[in-house]
C-alpha cells in the first residue's frame, strides 16, 4: 500500500505564517503602536513592525530563503545607524539609518511588482501582494519625508523640528508617525491639510506621491482585470 505524499504542506504553512506576520504588523502599526506609551520601547516595536511587515511580505510571494538573507543585509546597517543615531545624538546617522530602510523597502516593492506584472491567474498571493505594494509605498514615502525634514528641519508644517539637543524618543516617535499619517493621506489623496509640505522637495514628493496613489490603483485594476479574462473558463 502506498502512501500519499504532501510535498508542498511545508511551503504551505510558510505561506500561512507570512500572512499571519504580515496581519499582526499591520494591526501593530495602525492599532496597538498608536495606543502605547511613546518611549524608546515604542519606537522599537514601531521599527520591528516595519521589519516583519516587509519580510513576511517578499517570502509570502516568493517563497525564497534568499529573500530573507538579501533582507537581513539591508536591515544590519539600519539598526546600527539607528542606535548609533540615539547614541550620539547625530541627524547623519538617523539620516543614513533610514536611507537603508528605504532601499529595503523599494526592493521589496520592486519584487513585488515583478511578481504582479507577470502574474499569469488572479489568486490570493496576486491580491496580497498588490495590497502590500500600496502599504509599503506609503512607508516608503513616509521614510522619503523623514530623511528629507533630518537634512532641512522646517520642510514641512505640522510635525515639528526634529532636533537632538533637545529631544527625546516623544518627539522623534510622534514626528515619524505624524510622516507616516500624512503619507498614507496624500497616497489616498486625501488632502487633509494639517500638515503641509514648504519646501520645493517636499512639494515635489508630495505631488509624486499622490499621482503614484492613483496610478498604481488604476494599473492594478487594469492588470486584475485583463489577467481575469484571460483564464479560459471550463464549461
Amino acid at each position: 500500500m502506498t502512501t500519499k505524499t504532501q510535498p508542498y504542506l511545508l511551503n504551505d504553512k510558510w505561506r500561512f505564517a507570512g500572512f499571519l506576520g504580515a496581519f499582526f504588523a499591520i494591526i501593530s502599526i495602525f492599532f496597538v503602536i498608536p495606543l502605547l506609551e511613546k518611549n524608546f520601547y515604542t519606537h522599537l516595536i514601531l521599527q520591528s513592525s516595519f521589519t516583519l511587515l516587509i519580510l513576511s511580505t517578499i517570502y509570502t510571494v516568493e517563497k525564497q530563503q534568499t529573500i530573507l538573507i538579501s533582507g537581513f543585509f539591508f536591515l544590519t546597517p539600519f539598526i546600527y545607524f539607528d542606535a548609533l543615531g540615539f547614541h550620539y545624538h547625530s541627524m547623519i546617522y538617523m539620516a543614513l539609518a533610514h536611507l537603508f530602510s528605504s532601499i529595503f523597502t523599494l526592493v521589496a516593492i520592486i519584487i513585488l511588482m515583478r511578481k504582479i506584472l507577470h502574474a499569469s491567474k488572479v489568486n490570493a498571493e496576486l491580491i496580497f501582494g498588490a495590497m502590500m505594494v500600496y502599504l509599503l509605498s506609503g512607508i516608503l514615502w513616509a521614510n522619503f519625508y523623514f530623511i528629507e525634514d533630518i537634512i532641512c528641519p522646517g520642510c514641512f508644517n505640522g510635525v515639528g523640528i526634529l532636533n537632538f539637543d533637545n529631544t527625546n524618543f516623544l518627539s522623534i516617535y510622534e514626528q515619524q508617525f505624524n510622516f507616516l499619517y500624512y503619507s498614507f493621506a496624500t497616497l489616498a489623496t486625501l488632502g487633509m491639510g494639517d500638515i503641509t509640505p514648504l519646501s520645493h522637495l517636499a512639494k515635489s514628493l508630495t505631488a509624486m506621491e499622490a499621482m503614484f496613489g492613483q496610478l498604481f490603483v488604476a494599473i492594478i485594476i487594469a492588470k486584475l482585470v485583463s489577467v481575469w479574462w484571460s483564464v479560459p473558463t471550463t464549461k
